[in-house]
């Protein structure tokens, strides 16, 4: 899995109108199943964070995995 996670950490964050939300700084595993539930993202600094749907934690954006629609050359969300 640390390959994995090395590999995408770093990617841009697109929305489902293709715009982006930022850079995904971090992966966030459960700590029982140790599947991914979500991701952590550096958003744009144009963007207002208290319009988004998700809530900032240390200056990430938290977002659950069940938000991401796919991973490729960037992660794309579902909306």
């Amino acid at each position: 899995m640390a390959v994995f996670a090395r590999e995408i950490v770093g990617r841009e964050v697109i929305d489902s109108h293709s715009e982006l939300l930022g850079i995904l700084r971090d992966i966030v595993f459960d700590k029982q199943s140790g599947s991914i539930s979500g991701i952590r993202v550096k958003i744009e600094e144009n963007l207002d964070p208290t319009v988004l749907p998700w809530k900032m934690t240390d200056g990430l954006m938290d977002i659950p995995v069940e938000e991401v629609a796919r991973i490729a050359s960037r992660i794309h969300l579902k909306r």
